[in-house]
């Protein structure tokens, strides 16, 4: 058994979307609250470790339908669907095809990616076998909470470390009413063109005689709407520790880690453009070492190293899989 840790430094190629919470039409950016060395309290900009799990969560599933041949249309059921990309659900009793404990142990071994994230077994959540950290802004405010050798590689590359409001960009969209558009008008049917008309005449008397609830009733559905990013460009610190009994424990943790990381996309906005984050630089740490061994990693080229034993695993055992995943109820 030993113990995995890595750490990466990750950089927001677009500008993150990843929200607490909305007042009104307006979403506040996610934040973590903080301590500060003199005992005030900050509040930092996150990307929660539960959107870091589940991206290490999807791209682990895809990997595997991938090496297992069913990556194709309408392979999977909803149990199957459930059970890689959300873990399954706690079935309850009376359920003949419910994953008890021995079933379990076979999902394991048919999907080894399960045995490290966790997942259900009928009437229990069996817990998996990593941590992972929110990805935090490296900022004024996080510096102190951060590993030293991150403060050392932003010197090294004249990287400044600012505070954390600075990286906050507040962004002001509105959907627009086609309605509202004469030439778009001409294409209703007379029916529906009579009542848009209606509508806006209604419009104008309700604001000509200052009516509220008359103007609320014929108001048009162009929504603006205001949000907070993380600017592109920012730095985000952000690590997993994880337990491993093999190799292939080991191959499967850093198959999941890199096709991840490879196209990591978080928060929301993504149809818009948001969301991309790329790893920089990253560093393994082998924990139970006496001597903490450190060494620094190619984050962007540990795709390609990494994967066979995983691969050929799922491979060996491919009809093995797809019957499991056919029969499970998750």
């Amino acid at each position: 058994m030993e113990q995995r840790k890595y750490e990466f430094i990750l950089r927001a190629e677009t500008p993150i979307a990843h929200h607490e919470g909305t007042f009104g039409n307006s979403a506040i950016a996610m934040r973590r609250k903080v301590r500060l060395p003199d005992g005030t309290w900050s509040h930092v900009p996150i990307v929660t470790a539960d959107s870091m799990r589940h991206g290490l969560r999807e791209a682990a599933a895809y990997a595997l339908l991938d090496a297992a041949g069913l990556l194709g249309a309408e392979s999977l059921g909803e149990a199957a669907l459930r059970l890689l990309f959300a873990g399954g659900m706690v079935t309850g009793r009376g359920d003949a095809s419910t994953v008890n404990l021995d079933k379990y142990r076979e999902m394991a071994e048919l999907l080894p990616t399960l045995a490290l994230l966790g997942g259900c077994a009928d009437n229990r959540v069996i817990p998996g076998r990593m941590w992972v950290s929110d990805a935090v802004l490296i900022s004024e405010e996080s510096a102190h909470l951060t590993p030293g050798w991150v403060a050392e590689w932003a010197r090294e590359n004249n990287s400044a470390i600012d505070s954390a409001r600075s990286h906050i960009e507040e962004v002001q969209r509105v959907r627009m009413d086609p309605t509202l558009d004469p030439g778009k008008r001409k294409l209703l049917t007379a029916g529906a063109a009579q009542g848009i008309e209606a509508r806006l005449l209604k419009s104008e008397v309700a604001h000509a005689e200052d009516d509220a609830g008359a103007r609320a009733e014929s108001k048009s559905s162009m929504m603006p709407r205001r949000y907070e990013t993380v600017c592109a460009g920012s730095l985000f610190h952000w690590s997993i520790v994880a337990t491993c009994y093999s190799e292939l424990d080991v191959d499967t943790l850093h198959t999941m880690i890199a096709a991840f990381l490879a196209d990591s996309r978080v928060g929301g906005k993504k149809g818009t453009g948001c969301g991309l984050l790329k790893p920089i630089v990253g560093r393994s740490i082998n924990v139970l070492r006496p001597a903490e061994r450190t060494n620094t990693l190619d984050a962007g080229a540990l795709a390609p190293q990494v994967g066979n034993l995983f691969r050929s695993h799922i491979y060996e055992r491919r009809e093995k899989v797809k019957s499991f995943l056919g029969t499970v109820n998750a």
